[in-house]
């Protein structure tokens, strides 16, 4: 049982050499789906993260009252924390505010030098969910001590709805992908399956039963993907390298999207791990389905004119 199994083994790893046009036929197709399926992933990865970007720099500027003693504004900076969809809490004080609008001036600093601080201290609020955005915003203005607030209601509603769509898009096209990779690949393997038939005929004619001519072309399956898988990774990993830096040089920081691209090789390890779930699966069970059915049709001995 066991020399059997060594032998159709190294009879998959055989076929591949021999089949090599079919093979990288195979190998071909495979790396354009995975290829696109990589591309997918990792644009809906990079538009989430600038869209996270985003969101952390809008924040809910809390404006506290004039008359608020430092006692009251401590207070209202724990309320703020306390809050359900807080994420986190930032107090600017008025001297430190002003600071920062003389010094955005620049030049023309030295005219306001003398000017009266009217500003308040002022809270930054980061919410956590975008969708709760507006009710955070409201209990935020019917707490005590605040003067008012200023947010950016229509951005973070944009924001939300754009979230939604990008993901759902994604999800489709990367699903669909993995269909149509399963499809061609199940009638590629048929393709090779018709190329062999002779080969299949004769084994049938000897006595060989299915199992037997099954294994190596699973075998084949496997390694192709296998091959396809790394082929693949390579492939997204240069393409990405060089749209990002394409990106980068017309666009540099704008927004802060130019330090947003994420990095590849943060996930070039479940990108592989996925291209040889999803290359393995597609060899095996497009072998399986397809030399089950083409047995099934030819039955035993197979004629050198039949049809798929």
């Amino acid at each position: 049982m066991r020399r059997s199994f060594g032998y159709l083994t190294k009879e998959g790893f055989r076929n591949i050499w021999t089949n090599r046009l079919m093979s990288i036929a195979s190998i071909a197709v495979l790396l354009s789906c995975l290829i696109m399926i990589g591309s997918a992933f990792m644009v809906l990865m990079n538009i989430q993260q600038v869209i996270d970007d985003i969101e952390d720099m809008n924040v809910i500027v809390v404006y506290v009252q004039s008359d608020v003693d430092e006692a009251q504004t401590k207070f209202l900076g724990d309320e703020l924390k306390s809050l359900a969809n807080v994420a986190s809490v930032q107090f600017v004080d008025k001297e430190t505010a002003f600071k920062e609008q003389i010094d955005a001036m620049g030049t023309n600093a030295d005219y306001f030098a003398d000017a009266e601080n009217v500003l308040p201290d002022t809270y930054k609020v980061t919410v956590e969910d975008m969708n709760k955005f507006d009710r955070t915003a409201e209990k935020i203005s019917k707490l005590n001590g605040v003067d008012s607030i200023r947010d950016n209601k229509d951005v973070a509603m944009a924001l939300s709805s754009i979230r939604s769509s990008v993901t759902y898009i994604s999800i489709g096209i990367i699903t669909l992908l993995m269909l149509v990779s399963l499809f061609i690949i199940s009638n590629t393997v048929r393709i090779t399956m018709f190329s062999r038939r002779l080969e299949i005929s004769i084994m049938k004619s000897v006595g060989a039963t299915n199992g037997f001519i099954r294994w190596p072309f699973v075998i084949e399956g496997i390694l192709l993907g296998i091959i396809s898988a790394f082929i693949s990774l390579g492939a997204v990993w240069g393409v990405y390298e060089i749209v990002k830096k394409s990106i980068t040089a017309m666009i540099g920081n704008i927004m802060g999207i130019g330090k947003s691209l994420l990095d590849f090789k943060d996930y070039a390890l479940l990108l592989l791990v996925a291209f040889l779930a999803i290359g393995v699966l597609s060899g095996v069970v497009g072998s399986m389905v397809s030399i089950r059915r083409y047995l099934k049709e030819q039955g035993g001995v197979i004629d050198e004119d039949s049809e798929l």
